[in-house]
């Protein structure tokens, strides 16, 4: 676990429990720092971790997100407290939310997450942008925005900018070094690292 340091910028990743934040943290860092959250663990509670972006060295902030499957208008009181101490605890400030969703889960409770982070936290004068995992065997990946942008807009969600990535290598390959998967692994590093600068 990081602590917070005020000479580094500040993003905080969330989204839905199975959305990929921690694959994605794990990408970003370069190996396994984050497992998937404790489902008993408060949401957005939070954990820092260093990642290496051009050269610059930023804290992306893990928060645990709402569980796929609660039916809330709006947040727990709980929640709400979580959420308000993890700004609260951030040194330096807050300086990007980064909402991680699955391409295959966009639900409802989409909506409730953006929010959250955007209006409460954020204030609206944080930038937010969107990244999308599970689209590996999508050609191209950025096609998944294309067809799906619509319907963000349709629910009043707005970003600052967009990744369609997957956060998986894939299989190994039978017939040398490698994954399936390595090349859109590495474009999708590059694409989230790029949102982040």
């Amino acid at each position: 676990r990081l602590p917070p340091q005020p000479s580094r910028p500040n993003v905080v990743l969330f989204g839905e429990r199975g959305a990929g934040k921690s694959s994605l943290i794990n990408m970003l860092v370069g190996q396994d720092v984050s497992s998937p959250s404790n489902p008993d663990l408060a949401p957005f509670a939070s954990r820092g971790y260093a990642v290496d972006v051009g050269g610059r060295e930023v804290v992306v902030w893990d928060s645990v997100g709402l569980q796929k499957g609660e039916h809330h208008d709006t947040l727990s009181e709980g929640a709400t407290r979580n959420l308000q101490g993890l700004i609260q605890n951030i040194h330096g400030g807050l300086n990007l939310l980064l909402f991680c969703v699955n391409a295959a889960r966009v639900s409802e409770a989409l909506g409730i997450n953006y929010d959250a982070f955007y209006s409460i936290i954020g204030g609206k004068k944080v930038p937010i942008v969107l990244v999308v995992t599970g689209l590996e065997d999508k050609d191209p990946m950025e096609g998944w925005w294309k067809e799906n942008e619509a319907e963000f807009k349709r629910h009043g969600l707005t970003f600052d900018g967009h990744a369609c990535i997957t956060t998986t290598r894939g299989k190994p390959l039978r017939d040398g070094p490698g994954h399936r998967h390595d090349e859109q692994y590495e474009q999708s590093k590059l694409a989230v690292k790029e949102l982040i600068k």
